[in-house]
């Protein structure tokens, strides 16, 4: 990576707001270009075409406290770590790494960013004293991303099948059709972006949105300087199939936007009508052909350490979109939830007049509300917790847990991430036994008022205990256990 100054070999730096190379030393400026040309960095000669070589060196930082890999060139030590958050100097070796074909730079500049995390702090609620924004300032991290960037070209000699169904009514008769479509995809899909690092999560990714296409540049590794990269480790094959859902998705849009704007379909079609879903494709072979490049995504990335947890937030450095885990705070949420049902209290009191039976009933009914609302909770968060839909971490790492690098992985986290399970999970025994205490007063129908109140008093107290469990798992969600990735450079020499 060309990183030294031409004229005074002070080390440079990519400047986001001139969008030019700057020298720290004597503050010369230089377009990337021209120091690619000086340098010989070796980059692709057009937008669109392979690198001259197919892999660069590089160097390669790991965290020694989680095992998260970046790479840089131009930097000789590393003191923090954005996965887990912490402060030490990372182990470090050269390595060689598929050269990427394309980069995009940073437009997002730091400042800005600390302006979108403050923008969405402020709609913030319940908001954890040590995430306020002023403790943001030194932790925003410029990286760089790689993403598979998927091309999904149409096969103009297959067929694509697809079907439909359309409901009408005249006078007392419903009728119903059923329709084939036959149609012959043509063109391709572009800027199908899916990311190649096993490291981060895929529900980040998927957050922080879509990169400018038109952007990406022909890989220049000075763009690279005073920043630092994701190891590539996931292969382009792993998200084809999502690259040909979308493409499907994309013709299904075609189509269904054909039938219901164009007046010759009028004879066949009562009325508008979509098209539901590809049914089959052509049996003589793919209807469409995906090709891959890899390209270098800007993100600003920050970590928050809380305890045993980790809250990340991260945004696109190309739109400045952002996704961010902000978790709440359980006192300040339980002190205005109090505050807030004294006026409720008071209005119910004194405007309405229920018999105990009835206030027992409409107590139950929030207590299975919050019951089942929290047993979806807790289904979202195992999914999320275990990276199921994770695809690029279920490939890489997922599929070293019997091996004993993952084993010991998991152990350090594994117990404190069980015992915070329990207690949400436990969490639901007080609403069943208020339901069923509520269904035995109901059947038994006992005279004295005092056992419905005992009961109203049940669903009461379960439904703040769910409530509280709700607000864990959603601080839970809004976050994930310390990392622990398994040593890559030691898996690849066994």
């Amino acid at each position: 990576m060309a990183n030294r100054c031409p004229s005074c070999g002070g080390t440079l730096r990519f400047d986001i707001q001139k969008q030019k190379l700057v020298c720290e030393y004597c503050e010369s400026e230089f377009a990337p270009d021209s120091i690619a040309e000086m340098g010989g960095a070796g980059e692709s000669e057009a937008f669109g075409s392979e690198p001259e070589s197919e892999t660069m060196d590089a160097k390669i930082f790991t965290c020694p406290n989680c095992g998260a890999e970046v790479f840089a060139t131009d930097l000789d030590a590393v003191e923090y770590c954005s996965y887990c958050g912490t402060f030490v100097t990372l182990e470090s070796r050269l390595a060689k790494l598929q050269k990427p074909s394309y980069i995009l730079p940073f437009t997002i500049t730091k400042e800005k960013c600390l302006e979108l995390y403050k923008e969405k702090l402020k709609k913030t609620h319940f908001l954890p004293k040590d995430m306020q924004a002023n403790n943001a300032e030194n932790m925003f991290r410029n990286t760089y991303i790689p993403f598979w960037v998927y091309t999904e070209k149409m096969n103009p000699d297959a067929s694509v099948k697809f079907s439909t169904t359309e409901s009408w009514r005249s006078g007392n008769t419903e009728y119903t059709q059923h329709y084939d479509i036959s149609a012959k995809p043509e063109g391709t899909v572009d800027g199908i972006f899916f990311d190649a690092s096993a490291t981060l999560d895929d529900r980040i990714s998927e957050q922080i949105g879509n990169f400018s296409l038109d952007s990406l540049q022909p890989y220049n590794s000075s763009l690279m300087t005073g920043s630092y990269a994701d190891v590539a480790d996931v292969e382009k094959n792993v998200y084809e199939d999502d690259v040909r859902k979308k493409g499907e998705d994309a013709i299904s849009n075609a189509v269904a936007s054909e039938i219901n704007s164009q007046d010759r379909f009028s004879s066949d079609f009562r009325h508008h009508s979509s098209v539901s879903h590809l049914s089959s494709k052509n049996t003589d072979g793919n209807y469409s052909n995906v090709d891959a490049k890899l390209a270098m995504l800007p993100v600003w990335f920050m970590t928050w350490k809380n305890k045993d947890r980790l809250c990340y937030s991260v945004i696109n450095g190309n739109t400045g979109k952002m996704f961010a885990e902000i978790p709440a705070d359980l006192k300040k949420y339980t002190l205005v939830s109090l505050l807030l049902s004294l006026p409720i209290f008071a209005i119910f009191n004194f405007c309405f007049t229920f018999m105990p039976g009835t206030i027992l009933l409409i107590t139950a009914v929030l207590t299975a509300i919050m019951f089942f609302t929290r047993m979806g909770v807790l289904k979202k968060l195992n999914r999320q917790e275990n990276r199921m839909d994770d695809k690029g971490f279920q490939r890489v790492f997922a599929a070293q847990e019997g091996q004993s690098s993952q084993t010991e992985r998991s152990a350090s986290n594994e117990s404190s991430e069980k015992e915070g399970k329990k207690k949400v999970s436990l969490s639901g025994i007080p609403s069943i036994i208020a339901l069923a205490v509520t269904a035995f007063l109901i059947y038994k129908k006992y005279p004295n008022d005092l056992y419905y109140y005992i009961g109203v008093f049940l669903n009461i107290l379960s439904t703040f205990v769910s409530v509280a469990s709700v607000v864990k798992a959603h601080n839970l969600s809004c976050s994930r256990p310390i990392p622990h990735f398994f040593d890559k450079s030691k898996e690849a020499g066994k």
